[in-house]
């Protein structure tokens, strides 16, 4: 599978394909998206599970998230290669001091540039107007490539922040 790292290519997955985002705490300077590139096309090149290699890929997004993607028809990940996947990413915060594993932190689109916020706070950031209705929140939640193509960006009154809004 050619790897091209933007959107399309995890755009181009089946949308059964499963994936794991993992949002940074700040944006990757140019020289961590390129370590960060190779340490995965390397990862995913030779990922595989009892054995056997995954139809796997990654993208980078925003300069700010990293996205596995693993189409199961052929093999599906197993518990071992997905412990594989998670210590990459350890790998890739030790050696860039960046958190990628920290799940407390939501991320939001202000103006053209992704913020970051405690998950305690987003209700602060609605009612200081931060974060208002169109507000682009991203849902690191999505299982699968489907979801990722129609959910992974999602308006505030579209996600579970809606709840803050009167």
């Amino acid at each position: 599978m050619a790897k091209l790292h933007s959107m399309s290519i995890i755009n181009e997955m089946p949308d059964h394909s499963r994936i794991w985002v993992y949002q940074a705490n700040r944006t990757f300077s140019p020289e961590e998206k390129q370590f960060i590139s190779a340490q995965l096309k390397q990862f995913t090149d030779q990922w595989a599970a009892h054995g056997r290699q995954l139809a796997a890929t990654y993208s980078i997004e925003k300069d700010q998230f990293i996205v596995l993607a693993v189409d199961e028809t052929q093999h599906a990940a197993s518990g071992c290669s997905i412990d594989a996947s998670v210590h990459i990413i350890q790998h890739i915060e030790q050696e860039t001091g960046i958190s990628l594993l920290d799940r407390s932190a939501v991320a939001f689109m202000n103006d053209d540039t992704v913020s970051i916020r405690p998950f305690n706070q987003i209700k602060q950031a609605v009612v200081e107007g931060e974060i208002k209705e169109d507000t682009i929140i991203f849902n690191n939640a999505v299982q699968n490539a489907g979801d990722w193509k129609a959910q992974w960006q999602q308006p505030a009154t579209e996600s579970w922040v809606k709840r803050f809004f009167a």
